[in-house]
């Protein structure tokens, strides 16, 4: 018992990094129309926040390792985080709508006018324009971080499960 007690502090604690480095990224947007600076330093995050999902994977799959579910349900499960992940990614798609229009608001409020290529380029450069931190590192993509790291545990128990079923099966043919 006391082991799931280690694991389960374990993967709390990873996930409580990811999401202080999540949110210090969100920090790391200037404020609507103001300019910024050459690069995007929020990019370093990047390397620490992988290695951190990677071993959030691995806890997830030694903390579920014991789990028996039906293929139905892990099937099931898998297409209810995979549902999740394309409905935070078209939420992430609206708001990033509306974080262009908040854009040209503050522009025009500062210059008297909207400068729609200016807005357009700010905000479609990815994770290389700094004006795009609050649009990928925000609490919806935390929590489509963690639901990714969930589904790449089941799909791995799903693919396990289904390679022990074949080997039942050709054990004993």
């Amino acid at each position: 018992m006391t082991l799931k007690i280690k694991h389960l502090t374990g993967l709390f604690i990873n996930a409580l990094v990811c999401l202080i480095l999540v949110l210090l990224g969100n920090a790391m947007t200037p404020k609507p129309g103001t300019s910024s600076g050459n690069g995007n330093p929020v990019i370093l995050l990047l390397i620490p926040l992988s290695i951190l999902f990677l071993v959030l994977v691995l806890q997830w799959i030694r903390m579920f390792k014991d789990l028996k579910m039906s293929l139905s349900k892990l099937s099931m499960l898998i297409l209810a985080l995979a549902g999740y992940i394309i409905a935070g990614y078209v939420f992430q798609l609206h708001r990033l709508e509306i974080y262009r229009d908040i854009q040209a608001d503050a522009f025009e409020s500062k210059y008297g006018k909207v400068d729609w290529f200016h807005i357009e380029s700010i905000t479609s450069g990815g994770l290389l324009s700094i004006h795009m931190n609050n649009q990928f590192f925000n609490w919806n993509t935390y929590f489509m971080m963690i639901a990714f790291s969930l589904l790449l545990c089941f799909m791995y128990k799903l693919l396990q499960e289904i390679i022990n079923r074949r080997q039942g099966a050709s054990a004993k043919n």
